[in-house]
């Protein structure tokens, strides 16, 4: 078998052990040698997917077991989309259109409240810079743009696509998040949900707030 394989059913079989396997343990599911093993263990500890746990007892030498860490268990394949959506349908039949936007939007306002130490004392191109990032760090693909003297942040990938799509009410969560952090109202002209090439916000000027 391939080697990446290999590591796949290593990893298969210490998500099915509470307690952890030692090196001989999984040479023999296995069927292979303790060296390979080893070797297998050594690139999935860099990777963090696996750590040493106790030392047990088995009537002669000590043997060191191995666990899956945080990151190895998160590796799998987890249903958090089908939940959300299954909840978000949900709380769909219980409260009106209006009502779940209300939801979302106090979303991204605590959210953004709970950041906001990290915006504070910065100037607003500080601050846009800073948005940029933590959106390039959540998986936005996000950059800030220039265009006849207004400035608008572009995103190119919506974290939750598919989400926004069957409930357009998140996109009240990102616009305030963003309007919070920046400590000023947002504009959204673009929405990938929508069939958008991009999803656009556009920051509103000091001009168009007084009118």
């Amino acid at each position: 078998m391939q080697t990446g394989s290999r590591q796949e059913q290593l990893l298969t079989l210490l998500l099915n052990s509470e307690v952890g396997m030692s090196i001989d343990a999984l040479a023999a599911k296995l069927e292979i040698s303790r060296n390979a093993v080893k070797q297998h263990l050594v690139v999935l500890e860099k990777q963090q997917l696996v750590k040493e746990a106790a030392l047990n007892s088995t009537g002669g030498r000590p043997a060191r077991s191995y666990t899956l860490t945080e990151r190895g268990v998160n590796r799998f394949p987890k249903q958090y989309a089908w939940f959300c959506n299954l909840l978000l349908s949900e709380l769909a039949t219980e409260m009106s259109t209006e009502a779940l936007e209300k939801m979302m939007w106090n979303m991204g306002v605590k959210l953004g409240q709970s950041l906001a130490p990290q915006f504070s004392h910065k100037e607003p191109e500080q601050k846009m810079a800073a948005l940029v990032e933590l959106m390039q760090s959540l998986g936005y693909h996000a950059e800030c743009e220039q265009h006849e003297g207004r400035t608008s942040i572009k995103a190119v990938n919506c974290v939750y696509h598919d989400l926004a799509q069957q409930h357009p009410e998140l996109c009240h969560f990102d616009q305030a998040l963003i309007t919070t952090l920046l400590d000023n109202p947002i504009q959204q002209t673009s929405c990938m949900a929508k069939k958008d090439c991009d999803c656009r916000f556009n920051v509103v000027s000091e001009v168009e707030i007084g009118k």
